[in-house]
C-alpha cells in the first residue's frame, strides 16, 4: 500500500473517530411538557434550555398536549435518541408508570414536574401545588375571607390531571376551613378561555350571588372574567366592594396584564422560568449519581394582586441562576 494511500485511509479513520467521539460525548436531556401551547410551560422550556447550554448539554422537549398516551410514547423516543435523563409533567401517573421504569432499567433518571409515582427519580414543585398546612391555598383563602368574609365561592378545576385535582381539593378544602361558603365546582375539560368563558355564563345564570372565582390556570381565570363582565358585572380591585373575585394561576403575561387593567384581581405565579431551572438542577444531579436518593426541589411562589402588581418581572429579568433561584420555605 503506498503512503499516500495510508495516510488517507488514517485520516478517514481519524474523522471517523472524532464523529463517534464527538456522539459519544453529547449528552442528550429530555422534557415532556403536559402542554407546550401554555405560556407557563415555555417559559420552563426557555429555562431548561438555557441551562443546558451552560451545561453543555442538548435539550430535546417535546410536547404531550395533554395526552398521556403520548408522554409513554415520547419516553421511549427519548430513550431511543439517547437521553441521560428525563423531565416530565405526568398526566396520568399510572399511564406512564410502565415508560418511567423502563427508562430506570435504563440508568435514565426521571425527574417529575409536580409529579410522583413508579419510576419518577425526584420531583420538583411549584409551591401552589403543595397542599400544607399555611400554604398558598390557605394563604389565599385567608386573604379573601379578610376582605368578603363567608363569601360564596365557587371554583373551577380542568381536565383530570393528578396535579389539577389536588390543587382543586386544596383550595375548596381551605377556603371551607377560612369560613367561605363554596357553592359549586366546574371543570374546564377542554382547557380553553373560550370554554370557561361559557362555563362561566352559566354559573352566573344560576348563582347571580356568586362573590368569588377561583380557576386551576389563567386561561380560565380570564374566561370567568370576559363573562362576568359581559354581564354586567365588575372585578374586584380593592376599591369596588360589590366587585367579583376572579383569581387564576400561572402568572401568564397575559394575566398579569388583565390585573393591570382590573379585568382579574389575582394570579398566583409559580415563578416558571425558576422552575425550569430547578428541573435542570435536579437533572445534574441525578445524573452525576442516578442511584441516590435526590431531595426534591420547592419552587417559591406569589401570589400578584392589585396591592403589589407593579413589583411584577418578566422571568429571564430576574436575574436567576442555576446558584440562585427562589425557593419556598
Amino acid at each position: 500500500m503506498s503512503t499516500k494511500r495510508l495516510k488517507t485511509l488514517l485520516g478517514t479513520a481519524a474523522v471517523l473517530s472524532a464523529i463517534a467521539f464527538g456522539a459519544q460525548a453529547e449528552t442528550i436531556v429530555g422534557y415532556i411538557s403536559p402542554i407546550a401551547a401554555q405560556p407557563g410551560q415555555q417559559m420552563i422550556n426557555e429555562a431548561i434550555d438555557a441551562a443546558a447550554k451552560e451545561k453543555g448539554w442538548t435539550l430535546r422537549a417535546l410536547d404531550a398536549n395533554l395526552s398521556a398516551d403520548r408522554q409513554v410514547s415520547h419516553v421511549d423516543t427519548l430513550l431511543t435518541l439517547g437521553a441521560k435523563v428525563i423531565g416530565s409533567w405526568s398526566l396520568d401517573a399510572n399511564a406512564v408508570a410502565g415508560a418511567y421504569s423502563r427508562a430506570n432499567a435504563q440508568n435514565v433518571p426521571v425527574i417529575g414536574l409536580n409529579s410522583v409515582g413508579e419510576g419518577v427519580t425526584n420531583t420538583v414543585w411549584w409551591e401552589t401545588n403543595v397542599c400544607k398546612p399555611g400554604g398558598a391555598y390557605e394563604q389565599q383563602a385567608a386573604w379573601i375571607a379578610k376582605r368578603k368574609p363567608g363569601a360564596k365561592v365557587i371554583v373551577f378545576g380542568g381536565p383530570p390531571v393528578e396535579a389539577i385535582i389536588n390543587n382543586k381539593n386544596c383550595f375548596t378544602a381551605a377556603a371551607k376551613a377560612a369560613g367561605l361558603d363554596v357553592i359549586d365546582t366546574v371543570d374546564n375539560t377542554k382547557d380553553s378561555t373560550a370554554n370557561a368563558a361559557t362555563l362561566a355564563a352559566d354559573e352566573l345564570i344560576k348563582f347571580p350571588d356568586a362573590q368569588v372565582f377561583w380557576a386551576y390556570n389563567d386561561s380560565t381565570a380570564l374566561g370567568i372574567s370576559a363573562s362576568a363582565l359581559a354581564s354586567g358585572k365588575t372585578i374586584y380591585d380593592g376599591k369596588n366592594e360589590d366587585g367579583v373575585m376572579v383569581f387564576g394561576i400561572n402568572g401568564d403575561a397575559d394575566a398579569i396584564t388583565a390585573v393591570k387593567e382590573g379585568r382579574l384581581t389575582g394570579t398566583w405565579d409559580p415563578d416558571s422560568y425558576a422552575t425550569g431551572l430547578a428541573v435542570a438542577t435536579a437533572m445534574d444531579r441525578a445524573m452525576a449519581d442516578p442511584s441516590a436518593k435526590q431531595t426534591e426541589i420547592v419552587v417559591a411562589a406569589q401570589l400578584f394582586t392589585y396591592e403589589n402588581i407593579d413589583s411584577w418581572k418578566n422571568g429571564p429579568e430576574r436575574g436567576y441562576s442555576l446558584a440562585n433561584f427562589p425557593l419556598a420555605k
